[in-house]
């Protein structure tokens, strides 16, 4: 990955149409950033339907649930239950990165030509999204592990918890960023710090509760669900920090146990 963005390759010109200026700032900005891998990545993501299949083939590793995934599940999982959480995490993840896309263009379309921007940042947020669904497909395909409810063997790790919070991590990292930036919030670190705090309550929230809900549905083991969180959380932050950030800030996970049991563990410094 780069370190910096490359946005002005070229000073822009006054362009005789709202196609010219989108052409250009996307050059300027997406086309700019983009990677030679970007390529076979981007293939390899759009014929996902060709290896989504629950393929006995390409499992060579087993990997029964732990005596507290068995419990949980049996405790607070509901066979046939579909809550709000596990709709399809593409519906939301996607209809972001279109939000995204039509805001750059209709700011082309009404004389902005400052929107470089604003591509680079679509373009990379949704390069999150491809990177965290490869990698979960490629575990839930050569790993073999049976769902709570028995419905297939792709259990580990949770698409679903790690889709939301792929998008929650990238997505904070952007409102951290917008807060450091703006001036009254730069004056006050009580300011700064709320902003913060509401931003990441609500988008870890939104992700924790996605990550429950498959619980609660019976489709994935509570390690499924970990492991799902901590996949997502770091690829956001990875490949954000690779084109428009540092370190700093960064969510910090740690695997620990509790009363002998398993427990996932973060901090992060606002």
């Amino acid at each position: 990955m780069c370190s910096t963005v490359p946005l002005n390759a070229q000073p822009h010109v006054e362009s005789s149409s709202w196609t010219q200026r989108v052409e250009q700032d996307f050059t300027d900005g997406a086309a700019g950033i983009t990677q030679w891998y970007d390529i076979p990545v981007s293939l390899i993501f759009l014929a996902r339907s060709y290896y989504k299949a629950d393929n006995p083939a390409t499992k060579i590793v087993t990997l029964p649930p732990l005596i507290i995934d068995e419990q949980i599940a049996g405790d607070i999982g509901i066979v046939g239950q579909e809550s709000p959480g596990s709709i399809d995490p593409w519906l939301i993840s996607n209809g972001i990165a279109v939000t995204r896309l039509l805001y750059a263009v209709g700011g082309n379309m009404l004389g902005k030509q400052n929107m470089a921007d604003e591509y680079a940042h679509a373009w990379t947020y949704y390069r999150a999204l491809m990177y965290n669904h490869l990698l979960t497909e490629l575990f839930k395909n050569t790993i073999r592990r049976e769902r709570p409810d028995a419905s297939d063997t792709k259990s580990f790790f949770s698409g679903h918890t790690s889709t939301a919070f792929v998008t929650s991590a990238f997505l904070y990292r952007e409102c951290a960023a917008v807060i450091d930036e703006w001036d009254l919030a730069g004056e006050s670190t009580l300011l700064n710090t709320g902003l913060k705090a509401a931003a990441f309550s609500v988008l870890y929230g939104w992700a924790g509760y996605v990550g429950y809900s498959r619980l609660a549905d019976k489709k994935h083991y509570v390690s499924d669900v970990l492991v799902g969180a901590l996949a997502g959380t770091l690829i956001g932050n990875l490949v954000y920090d690779g084109y428009f950030g540092d370190a700093s800030g960064l969510p910090i996970f740690g695997i620990s146990t509790v009363d002998r049991q398993p427990a996932l563990s973060f901090s992060l410094s606002f």
